[in-house]
């Protein structure tokens, strides 16, 4: 059985987190932002979904990481990163890389403009974004569905 815990705050790693699970044999999903009692024994690998936000990792998930690594559990931790800035792609898999342990597999997922959750000023940056974007004529980012099965497929 994997877990899959996903760290975000506007839905985006919510869905993909899903997706993923869709294309996993035996898969759970809990959202990582919540306090949930998990015993992580029960599980043959923990993957981690994890929003960019303003250019760095989620900080929840590096706090939740960062108690978890002292409890020196055996089992795969794999990562997938959400982010709508697919130019800074490598960048952002090298910042999960430097978290997790050497043999994680690390995946770039993509990432979405999507105001309907988020809040205040947050809100209104990624409206400005659509904006921006639409402006110019360019596609919205998106979710990678290939990216996502690939991931899966790796993991199986």
């Amino acid at each position: 059985m994997k877990l899959i815990l996903y760290f975000g705050h506007t839905g985006t790693t919510e869905k993909a987190a899903g997706l993923l699970a869709n294309e996993l044999d035996e898969s759970i999903v809990l959202n990582g932002m919540k306090k949930n009692k998990i015993d992580f024994s029960s599980y043959d690998s923990i993957i981690f979904g994890v929003n960019v936000h303003m250019g760095k990792l989620n900080k929840k998930f590096l706090k939740f990481y960062k108690k978890l690594k002292k409890k020196k559990i055996p089992t795969e931790f794999a990562c997938f990163v959400i982010a709508a800035d697919e130019h800074q792609k490598t960048k952002y898999m090298n910042m999960a890389k430097e978290v997790l342990p050497e043999d994680s597999y690390i995946g770039f997922f993509g990432g979405e403009f999507d105001p309907t959750r988020a809040k205040g000023l947050n809100r209104a940056v990624i409206k400005s974004c659509i904006n921006q974007f639409m402006e110019q004529g360019l596609p919205l980012p998106s979710l990678d569905m290939d990216a996502i099965k690939d991931f899966a497929e790796h993991l199986q």
